[in-house]
């Protein structure tokens, strides 16, 4: 499952919970505990999804209601560290130790598994460009650069606002569900008050107006494959998962790729582009010719360890995609293989680039070998003269290394090229290659759908809470 389809089901239960606060009371005082503490789970892990958007921590979480409620209203900072104080400050009362067991009654049962979907999509997020460290793949590159980072505050903001609607009614369902509740848990109850009737509320709102129609790349997110090391691909979806892991180990690994890694996944890159349709973003054929070629002019010491795996899955995918030799043209009926193939073609361009950065990498290490021109020598003692290859150390400034990175830089050139204007500007290549092809495309999940629907109806008919504030 994608992130958004985490977002999605989160937006689900939240909703789910929403419409139980006046038939579900809590079956326990223990059970309003649970309940209690699931709220702040939702809170405490929308916060950190603000934290994994922004690529950090956008202000302090120990500042005091005041000083929040001044920063909400003055329009203080921007709308990430204004979203992520009135975030920290609704989740800041909660018992002190968390409940030995889950929620009960439905209400608490829906918070609790809002909690963990909301979680699920943080560690989507972190799997790509975990806190305090470099981005380990190019969408989290992309991410760190800006990219999508209005949608997903936008997203945050939803589920935020579908928060609020809850503490609206949180007061009274406390108080009707146990005579104790009312004063054990007056200062949580005095909290959802200030969090739905405050200017929380109207952030969520502005968020989402200031998003407009920004494409929610983040959706289409899944967690990094990992390289498999030889196993069968007999679909497209297992081939574009190879293909990506491959791609992000080799990313991550600039040093360690070899030889056969460069012409391995070039010559993938030019089967997947000669098959693919004319307008996939990235399928320049004859770049990927180019690069083909000028890749096969290097040789290297064989790989070892991981990279064996990451070459095999390069081949695989190869393999699956061009049982034959590939011509333009090849493949002309449709049905689902053209549209996996289409779908391998989006990996292209950023597979271009890492190949491009990885090729420069480790000619700096001294990977590469050529031949250089043959001379003829005679052995002493004998008449017959022999011709002797000279080989040399391919150096970054080296002619084949100068070849091939031309032609994957033309690979992402032409994919750029018909890349939506919505991606940042002053984003560095890699990023906007990264969800290059992407950029247009709808979320096709029914829950990520739910989330964009969800916003789109809250921003056109505001409830009658959100008209008294105005």
């Amino acid at each position: 499952m994608t992130y958004g389809d985490w977002l999605g089901r989160a937006h689900d239960d939240l909703t789910h919970a929403q419409t139980r606060l006046r038939s579900d009371p809590a079956v326990t005082f223990d059970d309003i505990g649970a309940t209690v503490f699931a709220r702040h789970r939702v809170y405490l892990r929308l916060a950190k999804l603000v934290e994994l958007v922004t690529g950090g921590q956008p202000a302090r979480s120990d500042i005091d209601r005041d000083t929040v409620d001044i920063a909400l209203q003055t329009h203080a900072g921007d709308h990430a560290t204004r979203l992520y104080l009135g975030l920290t400050a609704a989740a800041r009362v909660a018992r002190r130790d968390a409940p030995t067991t889950a929620p009960i009654c439905r209400v608490g049962r829906h918070l609790d598994s809002a909690a963990e979907a909301v979680a699920v999509a943080g560690e989507i997020l972190a799997s790509h460009t975990p806190p305090m460290k470099e981005p380990l793949t190019p969408e989290g590159i992309a991410i760190r650069a800006g990219a999508g980072q209005k949608a997903a505050l936008a997203d945050i903001a939803a589920l935020t606002h579908d928060m609020l609607a809850i503490d609206a009614g949180l007061p009274e369902w406390l108080s009707s569900s146990h005579s104790l509740a009312h004063d054990v848990y007056a200062p949580v109850a005095d909290e959802a008050r200030w969090a739905s009737a405050g200017r929380l509320t109207q952030l969520s709102h502005q968020v989402r107006a200031d998003a407009g129609d920004a494409p929610s790349l983040l959706h289409l997110l899944e967690m990094p494959p990992i390289p498999g090391g030889g196993r069968a691909i007999t679909e497209g979806a297992t081939a574009r998962s190879a293909l990506i892991a491959a791609r992000d180990w080799m990313h991550r690994n600039a040093g360690d790729v070899r030889a056969v890694h460069l012409a391995t996944a070039t010559q993938a890159g030019l089967a997947i582009s000669a098959l693919a349709t004319t307008h996939a973003a990235g399928a320049d054929w004859r770049s990927w010719s180019a690069a083909a070629h000028a890749a096969s002019q290097l040789h290297g010491t064989p790989p070892h360890g991981p990279a064996v795996d990451v070459a095999r899955e390069l081949g695989l995918v190869a393999r699956w995609v061009r049982p034959g030799p590939a011509r333009p043209g090849q493949l002309t009926t449709g049905g689902p293989r053209r549209e996996a193939i289409d779908k391998l073609a989006t990996v292209l361009p950023s597979l271009a680039e890492v190949l491009s950065a990885a090729a420069q990498k480790a000619a700096r290490h001294g990977n590469f070998f050529v031949v250089g021109r043959r001379s003829l020598e005679r052995v002493p003692g004998s008449l017959v003269y022999h011709a002797v290859a000279r080989w040399s150390v391919a150096r970054p400034d080296h002619e084949q290394i100068y070849r091939l990175r031309s032609a994957l830089y033309g690979v992402g050139a032409s994919a750029l090229a018909s890349a939506p204007p919505h991606l940042p500007r002053a984003a560095p290549r890699l990023a906007k290659l990264a969800f290059a092809a992407t950029a247009g495309t709808e979320p096709t999940n029914r829950v990520g759908v739910a989330v964009d629907q969800a916003v789109q109806q809250r921003l056109s008919n505001p409830s009658r809470r959100d008209r008294s504030h105005r």
